[in-house]
């Protein structure tokens, strides 16, 4: 939802389409840029029926824009993944059932589950993987407290510190410890600190999976 997340996927689009064909050809995409400030003050409040309701006139709107294929372009926002699958006729691609294809691919069955506090500790997104036979790792109270803080103080600001990489590299580690196996980036801006370059362990960015998920479709 943050103007980090949404450059983030307009470039794997792109990225991912011109390596599946040549450097020229791009995809045609509608993007609805929603008031992240709006959706802020909704989550803060608790207030997931309002999110709820910007999600689906924004589903409408690329529906009625001429849209096929849609994608919640945010983890968190998948608590409000039914809200809009019931606003519109076409396809919703999950980002979670793209989390669990990664899995598979990489023949694993565990995940350390980092993402927003609402990721974490709601049962939407953790409920979900499990359900397709997914083991999921979160880390400890205070820890999910640092990454809110980064996610939502630092990434979707647009701040990236050695500081906070190396503050997250030592959460990540500590769920692969507890048998997490995999990281899983599961919100969008993590992949601001994580690259495949500097990863010290198996990764998966739940926005490449995605973006993989959307094309396929």
């Amino acid at each position: 939802m943050s103007w980090e997340s949404t450059n983030t996927y307009y470039s794997l689009l792109n990225q991912l389409t011109a390596e599946r064909s040549d450097p020229w050809v791009q995809p045609p995409l509608l993007i609805d840029s929603v008031n992240f400030g709006e959706i802020v003050a909704l989550q803060q409040a608790g207030d997931w029926s309002g999110t709820g309701r910007v999600l689906a006139d924004s589903a409408r709107r690329l529906e009625a824009g001429g849209a096929t294929v849609l994608g919640i372009g945010a983890n968190t926002m998948h608590k409000n993944f039914q809200d809009v699958v019931d606003a519109v006729s076409i396809p919703v691609v999950d980002v979670r059932d793209a989390m669990v294809k990664s899995l598979e691919d990489l023949g694993a069955t565990s995940l350390s589950l980092l993402g927003t506090r609402y990721v974490m500790e709601d049962d939407f997104y953790s409920s979900h993987l499990e359900g397709r036979g997914v083991t999921v790792v979160t880390p400890p109270a205070d820890e999910k407290d640092e990454l809110q803080a980064i996610i939502y103080d630092e990434l979707t600001r647009g701040v990236v510190t050695e500081k906070t990489r190396q503050r997250f590299f030592e959460i990540a580690e500590g769920c692969r410890t507890r048998g997490g196996d995999i990281v899983g980036l599961c919100c969008t801006e993590f992949g601001m600190l994580v690259k495949v370059q500097n990863a010290p362990w198996p990764y998966i960015d739940s926005t490449v999976a995605h973006v993989r998920a959307l094309l396929d479709f």
